[in-house]
């Protein structure tokens, strides 16, 4: 293997990410992006972008068939997801950190890119020697080493969004005030004089007579009373759904639903579909998402106003050590030892490997802020892990190889 070619490959990828956040920090602090700008683009990203990135990625790519045959990835991505958020607990507790601040890191570990660095990193392999150890079989080539390889990417981007529209956007959100009411020594509770008592307890009560019926029309709003109980009570259930769905979340679904019926399918993807013009304009809008997602982060650098890496610095450097170096041997200690379970394929398990390791994903800014919370603190953490990810991911990688190599 060609260390130092594949050293290089992986900084050519990774540096891509490095330059765009620049590229924004530079337009924030010309006035290019200013506050206003930035939050109408941060509102493009999540509400129309985003959305169309997940459903023309998703759902082409997906069908049941691969669903069942890759029953590794959602089980490992379950495993590792986790491992990770107690990995946050365990830093919240040893950095002694408040509750919110613990589910800030939390969310620093949980939700890792997965698919913009990955498949930088995958083009970069396939024009060295590398590639050789991620082939299938001496029939097997490079480009379709690299295809089944962003198949699998794919999928793991379907659970990562999943997660992260749901679980991340409870995890920064705001909390919010009570509903109760609690009585303290100040308040009393209010009194009534003797008309009105005897008024309080008269629209309350009623006079029973001779002619008073013997069944109640009372029970007749029973039926009333148990209906407007159930429908409080499906309030109650679905109310927490509501408060975590957002429109990228509501695309995932749907292109999952999408992927994995095949009549809807031939109605929106292949060149004689009825609506490929949907999904193609789809695939073109989302395209925008991931550069525009990186100028907006590094605009936020400049101008949100983000906090002092010195105080932030122990729990960012807990953030990237549970990153770079705890959650992949973890994950490359599993795929090892039950490699021989599932499909004999090195680039499915590199992309298994893969998807423990790598710094917070850029996304998470976007859930920062769809909740209003965190967005200086994640726009710091953000700034310094891939300011720092090229180098570590090329060790990673390197590494990750170096062990399918031995395993093959």
């Amino acid at each position: 293997m060609d260390i130092y070619t594949l050293f290089l490959s992986s900084i050519q990828s990774t540096s891509q990410v490095v330059l765009l956040c620049l590229t924004g920090y530079v337009a924030a602090s010309l006035g290019v992006i200013n506050n206003s700008i930035q939050k109408s683009l941060s509102q493009l990203i999540i509400k129309i972008f985003m959305p169309c990135l997940l459903l023309s990625n998703i759902a082409a790519d997906i069908d049941l068939d691969t669903l069942i045959r890759l029953w590794p990835m959602p089980t490992f991505y379950v495993v590792f997801f986790i491992l990770s958020g107690c990995l946050g607990l365990i830093g919240g507790k040893l950095l002694k950190l408040s509750p919110s601040y613990t589910k800030f890191v939390m969310t620093g570990i949980m939700f890792n890119n997965v698919t913009s660095l990955t498949l930088g990193l995958l083009e970069g392999v396939e024009s060295t020697s590398a590639i050789n150890i991620l082939l299938r079989d001496e029939h097997d080539s490079p480009k379709e080493a690299v295809k089944r390889g962003i198949s699998y990417i794919l999928l793991a981007t379907l659970f990562g969004n999943l997660s992260r529209w749901s679980v991340g956007t409870y995890l920064l959100k705001k909390e919010g005030n009570q509903d109760e009411i609690v009585i303290t020594e100040h308040q009393q509770l209010p009194v009534f004089n003797n008309d009105e008592q005897q008024h309080h307890h008269n629209s309350n009560s009623f006079m029973i007579s001779e002619r008073t019926p013997l069944i109640f029309k009372s029970i007749e709003k029973k039926g009333v009373n148990v209906g407007v109980r159930i429908w409080k009570f499906l309030k109650r259930v679905f109310k927490p759904i509501g408060e975590i769905m957002n429109p990228p979340l509501y695309a995932a679904l749907f292109a999952l639903v999408i992927g994995t019926i095949p009549f809807l399918k031939g109605i929106f993807f292949g060149v004689e579909a009825p609506l490929f013009f949907l999904t193609r304009t789809a695939e073109q809008l989302g395209t925008i998402s991931v550069p525009l997602t990186l100028l907006t982060l590094g605009a936020q650098v400049k101008t949100l106003p983000s906090e002092n890496g010195k105080e932030l610095f122990p729990q960012i450097l807990y953030v990237m050590f549970s990153r770079f170096v705890i959650m992949p041997i973890i994950g490359t200690i599993i795929v090892v030892y039950t490699k021989d379970y599932f499909i004999v394929d090195p680039m499915f398990w590199f992309i298994l490997m893969s998807m423990s390791s790598g710094p917070p994903a850029v996304n998470c800014m976007n859930l920062a802020q769809i909740t209003g919370n965190f967005q200086g603190e994640m726009a710091t953490l953000l700034f310094y892990s891939y300011a720092a990810v090229g180098p570590l991911m090329a060790v990673l990688v390197m590494a990750m190889l170096r062990v399918i190599a031995d395993n093959k």
